[in-house]
């Protein structure tokens, strides 16, 4: 590590056990682990921290929480000292380390792969795994506080999604030697058993070096991990059959699912197992609403909502929404919903009931993934009855600003769960997508992969441009790159293309606004978030990015609605 930033004296190492050293010389770590969590999360934020913020996360219980830190900040200077300089700075309103004279192995790490890992020796890369073997962050689990926990959850995590990053490097630069690729791969499946991806890997390997025996003995292992963890196996099924009728390689050929197989689909497939084709983005068909009585009129309310409903979300860009006149011919067939989704050819159902009793209407609505034949989300609106068109419009505006975001929830995961390899570009971008929702460096860099998959598949797919605005403005966010102005300009770039690429979607002005917002611009921040609002009233983070950009721009009395 030293070697990768020799002009730092004090080297912070949080792989494996804290660690401190100074020109190559390790030096002893306060007694109090609290000491020592606060120094990890000084080095790993890189930023200035509040002090009430620190109190908070470290020191929630004491009468004195101030005096607490102070404490731990005087055993931290002589540690964090070299000559007459310290790395500690410290006033009444912040900590930070100075960057300047401290390095930590984990941002080097960081640093180096972010670049060509091609460029980076085979001896180099296997120390690098090495030192995560040794674990992340351990003996740190000191602090009750939730921010806390959530921290240090969130960090190893990040570590885990570095680990697995050059696990899977080394993986591939042992294709031609199966043998010695095998026990890197065991690694990787052991950081996360339910990496269908990984396990896919592991199978290929142990088929090709052990046989066909030891290879199913492997998969009944697998399929039981996953079974008591209460998920299908149907992905890993599907991986094995393709890895074993192609010689160990994984192939990309359709599958044909056995009948057992297939009554708990990630894919969808018809009544024979075999695979359906699905249009790319996520497709929607609103059943209708089904009148309970109570009032001679309530057919109207019952037919009129599914109208509007399916009107605007068919004005969203990124859903696929079956015509009306075809989805009103299944309004009343809920015996059998997910042969209703294979004869429209839509993966996502939306049905419900009305009911109005004098002054009060009541709606019910729920949201079926019919593929897997299993209810994503549902909910009960009650309103009074004034007028009727105010109060379907302000029904219809609740359900689409839930269920849009439920959507994208459910197709995130279920790109998740696919092998990286069998991909199309909108499963890419939501697998970004759910990356990018982390808000961490190392997620910022897997979604970026992802996006530009999707945009060799597809160039002029729009919201794969937002996406990699997205990643742009996360790393100028973060200050996770050198150059801050360059991401800048990059998500800024990025957004404007996806605009001339689709203008009618929310996501593509969004971004414009987040970039223009990184550039302190705020006014034209502010005018392309209103037009990404004006495309999508329902758009929660447009809403969101109209209050945050508000405040900064000196206007909270517009913000904060």
């Amino acid at each position: 590590m030293e070697a990768l930033n020799a002009t730092k004296k004090l080297q912070i190492n949080v792989l494996g056990d804290l660690r401190v050293s100074c020109d190559g010389i390790q030096r002893s770590l306060p007694k109090s682990r609290k000491t020592r969590a606060l120094l990890a999360y000084l080095a790993l934020s890189g930023r200035c921290q509040h002090r009430e913020t620190l109190c908070d996360m470290f020191w929630d219980t004491p009468s004195d929480p101030r005096a607490a830190l102070r404490w731990s900040l005087s055993k931290l200077r002589p540690l964090l000292s070299v000559g007459d300089a310290c790395a500690l700075i410290a006033d009444q309103e912040g900590v930070a380390l100075d960057s300047d004279l401290i390095a930590v192995d984990l941002h080097q790490i960081q640093r180096l792969l972010a670049g060509d890992r091609a460029r980076i020796e085979d001896e180099r890369l296997a120390a690098l795994e090495q030192a995560f073997t040794a674990g992340y962050l351990t003996g740190l689990d000191v602090c009750d506080s939730i921010d806390y926990q959530m921290w240090l959850a969130s960090e190893r995590e990040a570590m885990q999604q570095l680990h697995a990053l050059i696990l899977d490097e080394r993986i591939a630069r042992l294709s031609s030697a199966p043998k010695a690729a095998l026990p890197l791969a065991r690694r990787l499946v052991s950081l996360d058993p339910l990496d269908t991806a990984a396990n896919r890997r592991l199978l290929g390997l142990v088929l090709g070096t052990g046989g066909r025996k030891e290879a199913q003995s492997v998969l009944e292992q697998m399929r039981a991990r996953y079974r008591n963890a209460g998920l299908p196996d149907l992905e890993l099924l599907a991986a094995w059959q393709q890895i074993s009728g192609s010689g160990g390689q994984p192939a990309r050929v359709e599958i044909e699912l056995p009948a057992s197989v297939a009554s708990v689909p990630l894919e969808p497939v018809d009544s024979a197992g075999h695979l359906l084709v699905l249009p790319d983005k996520p497709s929607v068909a609103v059943l209708g609403f089904q009148d309970l009585g109570g009032h001679e009129h309530g057919g109207v309310l019952a037919e009129g909502l599914a109208a509007d409903l399916n009107s605007h979300l068919a004005q969203l860009s990124g859903l696929f929404v079956v015509a009306r006149a075809s989805a009103v011919r299944f309004a009343d067939k809920r015996d059998d919903l997910t042969d209703v989704g294979r004869q429209l050819g839509v993966r996502y159902l939306i049905h419900g009931t009305t009911q109005r009793l004098g002054r009060r209407i009541r709606v019910n609505v729920t949201l079926i993934d019919s593929i897997r034949n299993e209810e994503i989300w549902a909910e009960r609106f009650d309103r009074s009855f004034d007028d009727l068109f105010t109060v379907q419009d302000d029904i219809t505006s609740a359900i689409v600003s839930t269920v849009e975001p439920e959507i994208e929830r459910a197709e995130m995961e279920r790109a998740r769960l696919k092998p990286p390899d069998n991909l199309n570009a909108w499963e890419c971008f939501h697998r970004a997508l759910w990356h990018c929702f982390r808000f961490t460096a190392g997620d910022a860099e897997t979604a970026h992969r992802f996006l530009l998959r999707a945009l060799e598949i597809d160039p002029q797919f729009a919201r794969a441009h937002a996406g990699l605005s997205f990643t742009h403005y996360s790393r100028a966010f973060l200050d996770s790159v050198p150059d801050i102005d360059r991401e800048i300009a990059q998500a800024l770039e990025y957004a404007r293309q996806s605009v001339d690429l689709d203008g009618r979607d929310a996501m593509g002005h969004w971004s414009v606004g987040r970039a223009l917002f990184l550039s302190r611009q705020h006014d034209q921040a502010l005018e392309a978030i209103d037009r990404s609002l004006n495309r999508n009233p329902n758009f929660a983070q447009g809403h969101y990015a109209r209050g945050f950009i508000g405040v900064h721009a000196g206007i909270p009395e517009d913000a904060v609605p």
